[in-house]
């Protein structure tokens, strides 16, 4: 059973945007489900590259329509977006060093900073962008 159920709550309005969270979601409970099996340290790389790899497409895409709809908050989106990737490279780096007990410290920083940035920061640009005619 996932631990991260997209809802409603989640939606930004911009189908692609939607898709691609929902992506996210599957990600993180890929680590989730490698934790129940007595296997998140040993899936907690895969899934730390996969985010990394997920989200900096995902960030790109996001950032050009925001750009080409002329977003007043793009700058301000970008350094939320480069914080995260930063903060991810580094818990990569510490697993790779040896960091015992990354998994649980991980899933609940991803997961916290998703549900907060989609739901708070993401949805800042939504009635911006669909009055700009993207859906």
């Amino acid at each position: 059973m996932p631990l991260f159920k997209w809802d409603s709550t989640y939606s930004v309005k911009v189908k692609r945007f939607d898709a691609d969270h929902q992506q996210l979601f599957k990600i993180l409970n890929e680590l989730h489900d490698g934790m129940i099996a007595g296997r998140g340290q040993e899936v907690l790389q895969t899934v730390l590259n996969e985010l990394l790899q997920y989200t900096e497409k995902h960030f790109a895409s996001e950032e050009a329509v925001m750009k080409a709809a002329g977003y007043p908050q793009l700058q301000a989106h970008i350094d939320e977006h480069r914080n995260f990737t930063d903060k991810v490279k580094v818990a990569s780096a510490k697993y790779k060093e040896g960091g015992v007990g990354m998994t649980m410290e991980t899933l609940d920083f991803v997961s916290d900073w998703l549900k907060k940035h989609i739901r708070g920061v993401d949805k800042q640009y939504s009635g911006f962008l669909n009055a700009r005619g993207v859906a």
